[in-house]
């Protein structure tokens, strides 16, 4: 079991369906890991969403979630997330 984790999350393009292609979580049980996540909506599947021409809608999308992470953050919010190396 993991603690959940202090920091804004966001997940592209899971979705877990029932038979008949419905939705049945909109988080895909992740809220109780990361509750603070942001699901991000992107066209394909868990594989085709990083083909073309899908993975330019993800790339697109990740940018501006990226951007929006690494302005300064206003008084009170958290402090954004950096990405590190694998040494770090």
């Amino acid at each position: 079991m993991r603690p959940p984790l202090d920091r804004a999350w966001n997940v592209s393009g899971g979705h877990w369906v029932s038979r008949a292609r419905e939705y049945v979580l909109d988080d895909n049980q992740w809220t109780g890991f990361a509750p603070r996540l942001d699901v991000l909506e992107v066209p394909g599947d868990h594989d085709s969403m990083v083909l073309v021409p899908n993975v330019s809608v993800l790339a697109k999308r990740l940018k501006a979630v990226i951007d929006a992470a690494e302005r300064p953050q206003a008084q009170g919010e958290s402090p954004p997330l950096h990405a590190r190396t694998a040494a770090e």
